[in-house]
């Protein structure tokens, strides 16, 4: 049977011949290429014969490179903008800071200026006093005026009192001095007034004046004596008067007369002839000792003042011999708060080390774009008032430190606290920092250790010619960053300056050089670094040909210096025996 939609059926047992499989088409005549192998061995054929080429970047992949290449670009052109602003900004910055400061440089000179012409006025105001003093002195004595002599003497007196000489040693071997100028004092023809006296015949005044150490035998116009004076007055109790005072009847006049010669008495010159001369050799040699004694006196006086000056100890008053319980127990209280002032410096100067760290934190999220801004600026907020309260109290330590120092100079009766080396104005920063004029720097051989509270010091020598390193700032201290700012300053012979701030650096600083190189420290302050060429021992293999040794000129290394600025009033014992104290007087004479 056959199927209505379908073809005839295949008896069971039978089959169809299949259809062969159409040739391709082409055009007749064509040859046929025969068919690729199959298999293994036909593959590595075909493989050897067309080797494929390699997949080139996709229409995806070339429009991702366009796309980031103009993003970069983008970002290249913003940061470039961003940094040619920041520029601008601290050029910007940097001219206020120069005007201000110069505003300020010319504003202090001015003041200086005017200071100096108050001062000299003032000088010449007291040069005028002592003169009209000394006038009155003369007049009172050739007229026998006790009361005014002894007047002029109290005003001598109550002046000293007002400028705070005290009674103490000290203060007596000062007063003693002035008196004893007043006193000798000598108008235009070089009479003194004991001189006066004697030739107006005063023996009263000629003993009274004598008593404030009048000297019987100065010599006056002419050559005379106040003896000559009186015998030529024919002032016969003055003469007796200058005689038992020491006065030497065989000093000769400028024309060679004696006082015997030219008596107008002859009761003078029998006084004149009769007197024992060993009497008078014993009182002049009495006399020489006296002289001798006060010299030593003087000497003592100005040793001592020397060594308060020079003497500093650990955290204790410079130069005191504390014998007594109470000056001892002062000593040690001083000592303490040394160093509880030492520990806030410390404290301080790990504050701003966190500060700093907080701050780059801040700018690496700002860079990164992390999204921490809020955090890193309450972290920043944090530490700065860390920053502020350390610094209350280390003002606060060093304003106990000072009075304490005070207290104990009042009880060892010093006059006043000095720190020892050179004192300069703010306008002579540069005449004795930069110039050395007079060498007094380098006479000493120690480096300078400027000591400004005020930081004016620190801001004249920021806007020099100078390597300013700010000890404060942990990237300052870098090792490497020392190591090129000491040779940028050796190279070109200018300053390097150490900032310390209000904190106790110097140790820090000390310990980095120290890791620049081993024994740095020793040949720094020394100035053995100078010497043969030591210096080319800082160079590494890595630095660029700016620093090859032919770049060190001798006439540029002899211009190289050295400085160490510091806030701290009264810096410690070890800074002052290393270095060269320099302190800046601020305005009005305060320290």
């Amino acid at each position: 049977m056959s199927s209505k939609k379908g073809g005839p059926r295949a008896a069971p047992g039978k089959s169809f011949p299949r259809a062969k499989p159409r040739a391709p088409a082409g055009k007749p005549g064509e040859s046929r290429q025969p068919q690729r192998e199959t298999g293994p061995q036909g593959m590595g054929r075909a493989t050897l014969e067309r080797p494929e080429a390699p997949a080139g970047p996709t229409a995806e992949d070339r429009a991702a490179t366009i796309i980031q290449c103009a993003f970069r670009k983008l970002l290249a052109r913003k940061e470039l903008a961003r940094r040619q602003q920041e520029h601008q900004d601290y050029q910007e910055l940097m001219e206020k800071l120069q005007r201000e400061a110069f505003v300020a440089q010319v504003r202090r000179e001015q003041e200086a200026a005017r200071r100096r012409q108050e001062e000299a006025a003032a000088a010449e105001r007291r040069r005028q006093e002592e003169r009209l003093r000394g006038a009155r002195l003369l007049e009172a004595a050739f007229d026998g005026n006790l009361g005014e002599i002894q007047a002029v003497l109290r005003e001598v007196d109550e002046l000293l009192t007002r400028e705070g000489v005290g009674c103490d040693a000290a203060g007596t071997a000062r007063r003693l001095q002035r008196r004893l100028a007043l006193v000798d004092f000598e108008d235009s023809g070089g009479n003194t007034p004991l001189s006066e006296a004697a030739a107006g015949g005063q023996s009263l005044a000629i003993q009274l004046l004598a008593e404030q150490g009048a000297s019987p035998n100065s010599k006056g116009a002419f050559g005379r004596t106040p003896l000559y004076r009186a015998a030529f007055g024919g002032h016969l109790e003055a003469v007796e008067v200058l005689l038992k005072l020491g006065a030497d009847p065989r000093v000769y006049a400028d024309d060679g007369s004696t006082p015997e010669q030219v008596a107008s008495l002859d009761t003078v010159v029998s006084v004149l002839q009769s007197w024992d001369l060993s009497l008078t050799d014993a009182m002049l040699r009495n006399m020489e000792a006296e002289q001798e004694r006060r010299a030593q006196e003087a000497a003592r006086h100005k040793e001592a003042e020397a060594q308060r000056c020079g003497g500093w100890e650990a955290g204790g008053w410079p130069g005191a011999a504390l014998t007594t319980p109470l000056h001892r127990s002062m000593n040690l209280k001083v000592q303490q708060l040394a160093k509880e002032q030492q520990q806030c410096h410390q404290q301080l100067q790990q504050a701003y080390c966190e500060l700093n760290r907080r701050i780059a934190e801040h700018d690496k999220c700002e860079r990164r774009g992390v999204g921490l801004a809020e955090l890193t600026l309450q972290a920043i907020k944090d530490a700065e008032e860390q920053v502020d309260r350390l610094q209350q109290e280390a003002q606060k330590a060093e304003e106990v430190l000072a009075l304490a120092r005070l207290e104990l100079r009042e009880q060892t009766e010093e006059a006043e606290e000095e720190v020892p080396g050179l004192k300069c104005q703010v306008s002579e920063l540069h005449d004795v920092l930069m110039k050395d004029v007079g060498d007094r720097i380098r006479a000493d051989g120690r480096w300078p250790l400027v000591i400004d509270p005020s930081g004016q010091a620190a801001t004249f020598l920021r806007y020099q010619d100078t390597n300013y390193v700010d000890a404060v700032n942990p990237d300052h201290l870098r090792p490497e960053r020392i190591r090129l700012a000491l040779l940028g300053a050796l190279r070109f012979g200018k300053p390097l300056v150490f900032d310390l701030r209000e904190v106790d650096l110097f140790p820090a600083v000390q310990q980095q050089l120290e890791a620049v190189q081993p024994g740095l420290v020793q040949e720094l302050l020394g100035r053995g670094l100078l010497e043969q060429e030591r210096y080319l021992s800082l160079l590494r293999p890595t630095d660029g040909p700016e620093y090859s040794p032919n770049q060190f000129q001798e006439a540029h290394l002899q211009h190289f210096r050295l400085f160490f600025v510091t806030k701290v009033r009264w810096p410690p014992a070890e800074q002052l025996q290393v270095l060269l104290p320099v302190r800046v007087q601020l305005p009005g004479g305060g320290l």
